[in-house]
């Protein structure tokens, strides 16, 4: 609370305004000791406090609570003797406070066997996200072996692979920083405190000192791979088996390929020091997590910082969020994916050679300028993902890079945001071929369709950057186009 001085002008305070000073002191005073003497709500343990003892579950009375603090003073019942009136601190977020013994009673009552039921991470990086579904912006990543209190089961959308859907069920979550989010149980164990403790996950025996074969032994990829197999949204730009840490110990030579980070590094020898292993001659130092994770520091600056004690770097999560800036800090991680990188294109490339060709059997392979729409020109594609665009006007060169040229390649790579279900078919991706005399091609131009009685009308939506789901163009004009009789 912040207070304002009062006073007259020449900065002497009044007799009144001392008054009124001593009289809010004395209500303040007088509140404050109101709150302690009494109650100021009843609260509901979330997660079991070993001070007290207080099992989640417990209902509790609030003596004080501190917005500022972000804690509050509590009962602990049960007790007898000296300890009756024993009094702990709980942080705000271990409590839901409420006005009345009997309305926490009822929200434990709803929250029922879920009481005493938390989950347990068994892969590093699981996302906690703000919806239950895998489109859901991530809120939190969870550690191995990093335990959150189950507040309810949820409904939510199913999560699949390439093989189907996989099996498990969402959460309504609670991490112990006050973190909150939904969670998919696939890659996590549930187990109920009140019949057992949590579950042993097997740890790393073995010291990190001598381990350095881990990092010659095994395929590393972007950390990114798996946040993409979890998302079960793979794009074939950056999950490309032209990513990942390449080494060869034979002639000492370590490759780092990422989407903004080319290097090769000779090395002379590699050294551990306090679980970095450096590699001599060069900028590189590596730090083992587990034998699927590591943390690789590429540049002279980012090698300084390889020197704290912190092993995971905020800057790595970071640029894992951010994949074509992936690597950019010097800073990266690379894991040992769930699923063989390989699979995972393969089983993507098909998921859009099939709405490719979906789209070609319901819709057609070429139209041209529907009467409204003169100046839309001609666009045909091929089951091969290649389209060619010509006599385009002015409506259509509107929508395109200045350079754009006639042909391209074309891709089902988006998913259409479920809000657009009612109102388009689905959504491709145009991706035009470089003028001639260059070698780089445009970035992916993202339209959503639909068939209507005028015929095909296509929307741009621009670029989407690194989201594969796409989104809402509202204002953008419509192209329509007439089929071509075969």
């Amino acid at each position: 609370m912040t207070t304002r001085r009062l006073g007259r002008p020449s900065g002497l305070p009044s007799a009144a305004a001392l008054a009124a000073a001593v009289l809010a002191g004395a209500i303040l005073a007088g509140a404050i000791l109101a709150s302690c003497s009494g109650r100021a709500g009843w609260g509901l343990v979330l997660w079991t406090a070993p001070e007290g003892p207080l099992p989640a579950g417990s209902i509790v009375p609030i003596y004080s609570k501190s917005d500022i603090q972000k804690s509050c003073i509590v009962g602990v019942p049960g007790l007898k003797g000296k300890d009756k009136d024993k009094k702990i601190e709980l942080p705000l977020w271990q409590v839901e406070i409420y006005p009345t013994k009997g309305k926490a009673l009822a929200r434990a009552k709803a929250i029922g066997s879920a009481m005493s039921e938390y989950l347990i991470a068994v892969k590093d990086g699981l996302p906690l996200r703000d919806k239950p579904s895998n489109l859901g912006k991530r809120v939190y990543r969870l550690r191995l072996g990093e335990t959150v209190k189950v507040l309810e089961k949820v409904e939510g959308e199913a999560v699949t692979s390439g093989n189907g859907p996989l099996p498990g069920s969402w959460y309504r979550v609670l991490v112990d920083d006050g973190s909150a989010g939904f969670a998919f149980s696939y890659a996590m164990k549930l187990y109920d405190e009140s019949k057992e403790g949590p579950p042993v996950l097997a740890t790393e025996p073995q010291a990190v000192s001598g381990r350095v074969d881990l990092i010659f032994s095994k395929a590393w990829r972007p950390e990114y791979f798996q946040e993409m197999l979890d998302d079960g949204r793979v794009d074939l730009d950056y999950f490309s088996l032209r990513f990942g840490i390449f080494t060869d110990a034979i002639h000492k030579q370590v490759r780092v390929e990422l989407p903004a980070v080319s290097q090769v590094y000779n090395y002379q020898d590699v050294a551990e020091s306090g679980g970095l292993y450096s590699f001599s001659g060069t900028a590189l130092k590596i730090r083992i997590e587990s034998d699927s994770l590591l943390v690789c520091y590429l540049t002279d600056e980012a090698a300084a910082q390889a020197q704290d004690s912190s092993p995971r770097p905020a800057t790595a999560e970071a640029d894992a969020e951010g994949v074509s800036s992936f690597g950019s800090s010097g800073i990266a991680a690379f894991i040992v994916p769930a699923l063989d990188p390989a699979e995972a294109i393969r089983e993507e490339t098909m998921r859009r050679q099939t709405l490719l060709e979906a789209f070609i059997a319901s819709a057609g392979a070429d139209w041209a300028a529907a009467p409204d729409s003169p100046d839309t020109g001609r666009l045909s594609i091929t089951r091969g993902g290649r389209f060619s665009w010509k006599g385009r006007g002015d409506a259509a060169a509107a929508l395109l890079p200045a350079d754009a040229t006639e042909t391209g390649d074309i891709a089902f790579r988006l998913y259409l945001d479920p809000s657009l279900a009612s109102s388009w078919d689905g959504t491709f991706s145009l991706r035009f071929d470089p003028p001639q005399g260059g070698n780089s091609k445009s970035k992916w131009l993202d339209f959503l369709y639909r068939r209507s009685p005028a015929g095909l009308v296509l929307q741009s939506t621009g670029s989407v950057g690194e989201s594969l789901t796409a989104q809402s163009a509202s204002g953008s004009p419509s192209l329509v186009f007439s089929p071509l009789a075969e």
